[in-house]
């Protein structure tokens, strides 16, 4: 994550304006704004990229195991969360919203989590179903996201 340096301009804003802001403090303003959420919304998609790069990586970092479990179910009809593979898995990945939610759970977990259940639905068995974020997930992941994005700006003079 990079770090961004926006600098305080009140000109853009009616709220925070003096009344005799001039045109080109205004359009500095509007123009500097638009620069520091270009930037916000770049580092946001690195995280996004960084995150499908990362997607599942246990099911390869512990494939044998994943392997195991898989054909034991397969084999017995065991319940496949209840196995090692699985356990680890929903921990180690943070896009398993509904298994383990991460406290700092954030907008990228929700849009990945979105990715995975589309992507695995329709891959196999054509549909996808419903899904189930809770308004407590969400609204967690919003105000956990305005933190990271805060983390991610420094406020000059």
């Amino acid at each position: 994550m990079k770090s961004i340096a926006i600098y305080k301009n009140p000109y853009g804003d009616t709220r925070t304006a003096p009344k005799d802001v001039e045109f080109l403090q205004f359009q500095r303003a509007n123009d500097d704004h638009i620069d520091d959420v270009k930037a916000v919304m770049e580092n946001l998609a690195d995280m996004l990229d960084i995150a499908g790069c990362y997607h599942d990586c246990t099911k390869k970092s512990q494939e044998l195991m994943f392997w195991r479990d898989f054909c034991d179910t397969l084999e017995t009809g065991k319940d496949f969360t209840k196995s090692e593979w699985y356990q680890l898995h929903v921990k180690a990945e943070r896009h398993h919203l509904l298994s383990n939610c991460p406290d700092d759970v954030n907008l990228i977990d929700v849009l990945e989590m979105i990715a995975d259940c589309v992507c695995a639905g329709l891959a196999r068995s054509g549909e996808v179903r419903d899904l189930e974020i809770s308004p407590e997930i969400l609204e967690k992941a919003a105000q956990n996201t305005v933190k990271l994005i805060k983390s991610m700006i420094t406020v000059c003079d």
